[in-house]
């Protein structure tokens, strides 16, 4: 399946509503990496300008770069900016001439979660469905597992309500029991610990004990993966001088002189130079 745009598809869509920009490339990926999937978050990236969180295998990264700036292109977005600065994470970004805002595409080929690996892109391969929009996609149940520990919890077992509520994980974890006991899996000796939280989060309660040994079997595992801890530190450094990480992680706006902030960005990162932005 080829990308099928018009050029003044950028300008119609409006910030709140950027299905139809992100669909031919959401739609492309499934069609040439069997193992990218989006993995959470993806209706509130089409219609409140956030990012897509996928994850793919790491040898898949060139083609999915290639296809990132090929889509760009076609519809009018750049320059893009590739960001491998985020430990097993790259960040694809595409700027929006328009405006201060920008289409971010992040891609995964590992999660780690207090230090040791929750899951790689093959251990999510029987959770993944097919959105009825025509992309591939984390089984709903299977999402509210994970956002749970990273959305829906704080340190030391402690529920996060808010973030609960924010991202609908009951109602994501309520609706699919299947894709709940598939991801629960993913924890290994916490399975059943993690199992006991959700039961008690979709009864409007909390069992800290639980979640407490979730992070503690995680923990443990991480001593086997010491690297990882090595790799979070690198981050915590690099984050601080980082253009690009400062932008995701902050108000999500490119500066106003955005030409003076992409030759900053150049001189550590690479740039595809596209669309009306294009200099040369």
């Amino acid at each position: 399946m080829a990308f099928t745009s018009q050029s003044a598809a950028v300008e119609d869509a409006k910030i709140l509503d950027r299905t139809e920009v992100w669909l031919p490339l959401l739609r492309r990926l499934t069609e040439i990496s069997p193992l990218w999937a989006v993995w959470k978050n993806v209706d509130s990236a089409l219609t409140l300008g956030g990012d897509i969180d996928s994850i793919a295998p790491l040898e898949t990264w060139p083609l999915i770069e290639q296809e990132f700036v090929r889509w760009s292109k076609l519809f009018g977005l750049g320059p893009v900016i590739v960001c491998p600065h985020v430990p097993y994470l790259l960040h694809l970004i595409s700027l929006d001439p328009t405006e201060r805002k920008f289409f971010e595409l992040d891609v995964n080929c590992r999660k780690v979660f207090l230090g040791s690996t929750l899951f790689r892109p093959l251990d999510l391969h029987e959770m993944l469905q097919m959105d009825e929009r025509g992309f591939r996609r984390l089984r709903p149940g299977a999402e509210g597992v994970l956002k749970l520990v990273q959305n829906g919890m704080r340190r030391g077992g402690k529920p996060d309500w808010n973030g609960i509520r924010q991202k609908k994980i009951a109602e994501l974890m309520r609706g699919d029991p299947v894709g709940v006991r598939q991801a629960a899996k993913l924890f290994r000796r916490g399975e059943g610990a993690i199992l006991e939280g959700v039961e008690r989060v979709l009864q409007n309660e909390w069992s800290r004990d639980a979640m407490r040994s979730v992070e503690f079997n995680s923990v443990a595992r991480s001593l086997a993966e010491p690297w990882n801890l090595a790799k979070r530190a690198w981050f915590r450094v690099i984050r601080k001088h980082c253009p690009v990480l400062q932008l995701v992680f902050s108000d999500r706006k490119v500066p106003q002189d955005r030409e003076e902030w992409i030759a900053g960005v150049a001189r550590s990162h690479r740039i595809y130079r596209t669309g009306p932005l294009e200099s040369n």
